[in-house]
C-alpha cells in the first residue's frame, strides 16, 4: 500500500506543475521484458519476465536557459532516481546542471534505453556502476559549430533507491570527462562518422553483472586492497544510411595497496542494418530515435532492423587468482531483430550465446514490448 501511496503523490505532485509552468512536459516509458535462459547441458529452459523500466517524468523550462527535468523508475515495484536535476544553458558556453544526469562514459551509456538497438547494453557497461550520477555536470555539444563535444561529471557514489545519499563520503567521488568529435557529416546522405575517448576515476567496488541478460546469474569479481578505479575508453561509430557499425573499447585498472595487477579491458563491436530504409539519427554524441518511413496504422508495415554483436571481457592473472573459480575471460555473440511499429513503439527480440570458458554455455531468448511516450 505504500508503494501504491508514493506513486500516487508522485502523479499528483505532476498536475500542478503543468498549471505551473506551461512548458512541462509528461514524458515515460515501459519497456516488458521475456527472458528464455538454459546452459547447453541442462534439459529445460527457465524462463522469467520482468517491467525492466517504467518511468514517469516531468520536464520543462522556468525560463529560456533555465530547465528542469524529474524522472523516476517505477520497476519492480521499488522507487529509483533517474534524471532528477536543474540546468542552466549558458549558450556557447555549454550548460552546467546539478542533481542526477547520466555520467558521460561512452556512446552506449549516453544512448538513451529506448533508443538501445539491443535489449541490454553490452558487458562493458557493467564497469559503471550505474548509468547515472548525482552532483555537478557540464556539457558542450556547440564547439566547432557542433562537430566536436566535451563532457564532464563530478558525481558521488550513492544508491540511486536511498535519492543518492552517500554514506561513504570517505572514499571520495567519481570523475567523468568524455571528448568526442564527429570528423565526417553529410546529413543529406545520412552519413557520418562518430569518434571519441573518455576518461573516469571512481570509488572502490566490487564487479557485478549479467553477461547482457537481465535474469540470469551475476558474475562477481572482488578486488582486494583496492584504492581507486581508473577505466579509459575509445569509441568509433559509422553511418551510412541504413547501415551502421558501432565500437567501444574500455580497460579498467584498479590500483591497490598489494601492488597487484588488476586489469579488465573490455571492447564490444555491433552492426545494424534497416531493411525498410531507416536509419540511425544522431545528435549531441549519442543515438536517437527511429522513425519508420511507412510506421504502422498509416497503411504501413513499421521499420525492421537487423542487428549483431560480438563483445568480451577479460580479466588479469592476479584477478582470477582473488577470485577463485571465475572465468578469466567472458564473451558474448548476440543477434537481433528491431520491428518499430511507430517512433514510439517497438517489440524487440535477441539471441544471446555466452561463453565463459566452462564448457556450458548460457543461451538465452530475449524479447522485449516497449513504448514510451
Amino acid at each position: 500500500m505504500r508503494k501504491i501511496y508514493l506513486f500516487s503523490r508522485f502523479v499528483l505532485l505532476l498536475f500542478p506543475l503543468t498549471t505551473l509552468f506551461a512548458q512541462v512536459k509528461i514524458n515515460g516509458r515501459i519497456q516488458y521484458d521475456f527472458e528464455f535462459l538454459k546452459r547447453e547441458q541442462d534439459s529445460a529452459w527457465t524462463m522469467g519476465n520482468e517491467f525492466r523500466r517504467v518511468h514517469l517524468s516531468a520536464a520543462g523550462k522556468l525560463a529560456s536557459n533555465l530547465k528542469y527535468k524529474i524522472e523516476v523508475n517505477f520497476s519492480h515495484a521499488k522507487l529509483g532516481f533517474r534524471d532528477v536535476y536543474i540546468q542552466y544553458d549558458a549558450r556557447e558556453w555549454g550548460s552546467f546542471a546539478v542533481g542526477s544526469k547520466a555520467e558521460p562514459t561512452g556512446l552506449a551509456m549516453l544512448t538513451s534505453s529506448k533508443y538501445i538497438p539491443f535489449v541490454e547494453r553490452p558487458m562493458l557497461t557493467a564497469l559503471q556502476d550505474f548509468r547515472w550520477g548525482t552532483g555537478l555536470h557540464y556539457a558542450n555539444h556547440k564547439l566547432l559549430d557542433g562537430r566536436l563535444g566535451f563532457q564532464a561529471s563530478l558525481t558521488n557514489k550513492g544508491k540511486h533507491s536511498e535519492g543518492f545519499v552517500d554514506k561513504h563520503l570517505e572514499d571520495g567521488m567519481n570523475f567523468t570527462t568524455r571528448l568526442y568529435g564527429v570528423p565526417y557529416l553529410d546529413k543529406e546522405n545520412k552519413t557520418l562518422v562518430h569518434t571519441g575517448v573518455n576518461y573516469s576515476t571512481r570509488t572502490p567496488a566490487d564487479l557485478k553483472f549479467r553477461p547482457e541478460n537481465h535474469l540470469g546469474s551475476k558474475y562477481a569479481y572482488v578486488f582486494p586492497g583496492a584504492a581507486r578505479r581508473l577505466i579509459a575508453g575509445g569509441e568509433l561509430a559509422a553511418v551510412y544510411k541504413s547501415f551502421s557499425l558501432q565500437t567501444e573499447y574500455k580497460m579498467m585498472q584498479v590500483p591497490n595497496m598489494f601492488d597487484k595487477d588488476y586489469a579488465v579491458p573490455s571492447f564490444y563491436v555491433m552492426g545494424s542494418f534497416f531493411l525498410t530504409g531507416e536509419y540511425r539519427p544522431y545528435k549531441k554524441g549519442a543515438f536517437g530515435r527511429v522513425k519508420p518511413k511507412k510506421p504502422v496504422g498509416e497503411e504501413g508495415f513499421g521499420a525492421l532492423e537487423l542487428l549483431v554483436r560480438y563483445s568480451a571481457m577479460q580479466f588479469s592473472d592476479d584477478l582470477v587468482q582473488a577470485n577463485i573459480g571465475n572465468p578469466s575471460d567472458i564473451s558474448n555473440v548476440a543477434i537481433g531483430l528491431n520491428w518499430y511499429l511507430n517512433a514510439h513503439a517497438r517489440i524487440m527480440y535477441n539471441y544471446v550465446l555466452t561463453d565463459d570458458k566452462s564448457q556450458n554455455n548460457l543461451m538465452a531468448h530475449l524479447i522485449r514490448f516497449q513504448i514510451d511516450f
